[in-house]
Order: C-alpha cells, then sequence, then structure tokens
C-alpha cells in the first residue's frame, strides 16, 4: 500500500492541505502510472509544474478528473493518508519503471585515519594510517524500487577514466542513531549527512586500496532495515541502473549500454550486519555471487551470523594460538594509535576504519 504521511490537494477547492513535497511527489508519480480512462494521466503524462502552488492546483484538479472517473462517493479534490482516494489510485497504478537519476555529485578530499593494512596480524597494537585520496562520488535518486537512495563512489584512473570492477554493496547500521529519521528520508534533505559520511569513510579506504570495486551503498529507511521490499527481487537491475546512471555523469563513453556484473563484494558495520543478512539470505541470487563479504564488529550488535565467504573483524582479544583465528582479526584492546584522531568515539566506532585491510589483502 502506497502511503503518504499528510492530506494532498486542496479540500472542496477551498481549504489548502498540507501538500507535502514527498506527498505531492507520490501522487503525481501514482497519476502518471494510472491509465487515462482510469482517470489517470498514464497515456498522456502531465507536465508538473516546478512551481510548489502551481503544482498544487495541477494536482488538485488531477484528484477531481481521479475521482470523477471512478465515481467516488466525494469528489472533493482530496487524498488523505488511508483513505479511499488513495486506496483506489494504488489498485489501478501500473508498475512503476525502475530508473535512476543524479541527485547530487561531487569531488572530495578527506583526511581519515585508518588501521594500516600490514599491522592487522599479531597482538601489537595497530598502526594509524593517514590517507585523503581524491574521491568522485554521486548521490542517486532511484524510482521503482523499495529503496529510493543510493550513494554511489566510483574509482578513477589518472586520467579520469573510470576503472571498472564489481559493486561492493555496504550496509549502514541503522539510521536513527545518527539522528536520521524515516519521515525526512523522501526529499534526502535531513540525510545528505549520512551519505557524506559513508560515501567518504568507506569511499576513501576502496579508492586508497587500488581494489577494482565500485562502492554502491543502499540508504534505506529505520523501517527497512529488517525487510528491503521490493530491492530483494530487482536489486540487481537496481544496482545495474544506479552505477549506470553515475558512471555515465562522468565518463560518457565508457558503458556501451549498462553496467553489468556477476559477482559483488559486500561489507557491513555494527547492526548493518542484520540487513546485510537479510540481503544475503533473500535477495535473488546474492549469496551465490557474493565473492567475499566483510563484518566490521556485527557482533557488537549480538548477531553472530557470518556469510559463507567473509572477513571478520571483531573488536575483542586476541584468542590464544595467533591471531588471525581462521578469517577472523581479532582488534580488541589494539586501537590506540587511532583513537586520538577520533575523540570520544569507542573503539567499536572505529572499527570501520579496518576496512582498509580488507579491500588491500582480498578485494582484488
Amino acid at each position: 500500500m502506497t502511503t503518504i504521511s499528510q492530506p494532498v490537494g486542496i479540500r472542496n477547492g477551498v481549504a489548502m492541505l498540507p501538500n507535502q513535497a514527498a506527498d505531492l511527489r507520490t501522487i503525481t508519480e501514482l497519476l502518471d502510472r494510472i491509465p487515462t480512462a482510469n482517470g489517470g494521466t498514464a497515456a498522456t503524462p502531465r507536465l508538473w509544474s516546478a512551481d510548489r502552488n502551481a503544482l498544487i492546483v495541477q494536482v488538485a484538479a488531477a484528484i477531481i478528473v481521479f475521482q470523477t472517473a471512478n465515481r467516488r462517493p466525494k469528489i472533493d479534490g482530496a487524498v488523505d493518508p488511508g483513505g479511499g482516494t488513495l486506496r483506489r489510485m494504488d489498485e489501478l497504478a501500473g508498475p512503476q519503471s525502475l530508473s535512476a537519476t543524479v541527485s547530487h555529485g561531487d569531488t572530495n578530499s578527506s583526511r581519515w585515519v585508518v588501521a594500516d593494512a600490514g599491522s592487522l596480524d599479531g597482538t601489537a597494537p595497530l598502526v594509524a594510517r593517514s590517507i585523503a585520496p581524491t574521491i568522485t562520488r554521486k548521490l542517486i535518486r532511484v524510482t521503482g524500487t523499495s529503496i529510493h537512495w543510493f550513494g554511489v563512489v566510483l574509482p578513477l584512473t589518472d586520467t579520469g577514466s573510470v576503472i571498472g570492477g564489481s559493486p561492493h554493496l555496504f550496509f549502514t547500521p541503522s539510521p536513527w542513531q545518527g539522528n536520521y529519521y524515516d519521515p525526512g528520508y523522501e526529499t534526502f534533505a535531513t540525510w545528505r549527512d549520512l551519505w557524506d559520511k559513508y560515501t567518504s569513510a568507506i569511499g576513501s579506504q576502496l579508492v586508497a586500496s587500488g581494489a577494482p570495486q565500485i562502492l554502491v551503498i543502499p540508504f534505506y529507511k529505520n523501517s527497512q532495515a529488517g525487510a528491503l521490499g521490493e530491492f530483494l527481487g530487482n536489486w540487481k537491475a537496481t544496482v545495474s541502473a544506479v552505477v549506470s546512471a553515475a558512471i555515465n555523469s562522468v565518463d560518457p563513453l565508457f558503458l556501451r549500454d549498462t553496467y553489468e556484473f556477476d559477482e559483488i563484494y559486500s561489507s557491513s558495520f555494527s547492526n548493518g550486519i542484520a540487513t546485510l543478512q537479510n540481503f544475503h539470505a533473500r535477495a535473488t541470487d546474492a549469496a551465490d555471487m557474493t565473492r567475499l563479504s566483510f563484518d566490521l564488529d556485527g557482533q557488537a550488535s549480538g548477531s553472530n551470523w557470518r556469510a559463507n565467504r567473509s572477513v571478520v573483524y571483531a573488536n575483542t582479544r586476541p584468542p590464544a594460538g595467533g591471531n588471525p583465528s581462521g578469517s577472523r582479526w581479532h582488534v580488541g584492546g589494539r586501537m590506540g594509535a587511532l583513537r586520538p584522531s577520533y575523540p570520544g568515539a569507542s573503539d567499536h566506532n572505529i572499527c570501520p576504519f579496518l576496512l582498509l585491510h580488507g579491500l588491500t589483502r582480498f578485494g582484488r
């Protein structure tokens, strides 16, 4: 069921309703997927105005057309959350086509202090390494799937050409932990810092490692962390569309058609491992296509799950008998050299900066 947060339209031509930007977008997208015979605009999609006031007048008029064509009990030019008009729109709307567009992009260089890849083995304190590679990153808006926003970091050659490679899907912890809440998700205006943080912190390590991978970060709502919806079925087409949009905005001659891949890498930090597990277990072909998965202290969230092919970083004391233990590296009590760069952060919260090791050692 499609949802809106507040009423949309002009009730009875008099009462101006809240008309939140995300709700207006939802209604116009529904109308553009409904056949004209059913009161929609699918046959001749409307050119919706960029001016807010004009758009509201357009939408109210279109709602009246829809309500009239469908003989609604009330023809009032308004759509209410959970109301009959919205339910009928939802019933009549055809499938939403998958599309990805670049909403924002930049070239960024930020300094991060990470664990030097050569210092993970054994029990000695980790060695700090400062990195500040130039990264090219994009914020991608997607329609036609349950996750609407993605971050992409594209490794480039010295001459600015895209370095091809497999996608690396990174699953963030619950957004609410950083004060990112679902009501601000659709416009993403209040979520931009989350995109900035993880594309930079994770993307910088990927670029510094030299691994031929393209970072893809699905930014999902808090309510989706345990149920990723239709993304589980169309994730391959979604990732292809997302990366294609990012590449075409940088190097339009790189792709003949669309970005294609036959394997993936994945990683998660903290309780992001629960969402990664959901993806790995339920997304079509995800487990079979995973070449390697990196767990950045997922055990701190209480999870014992690991992908079949995984490298694990645990903020626990190294066991007797050597470190690593199989494919598990223990870093508990070894973070002293990194801690001064992140005042107030716990050792657990520094664990994302261990990924350089995995990308350097296993990502090629």
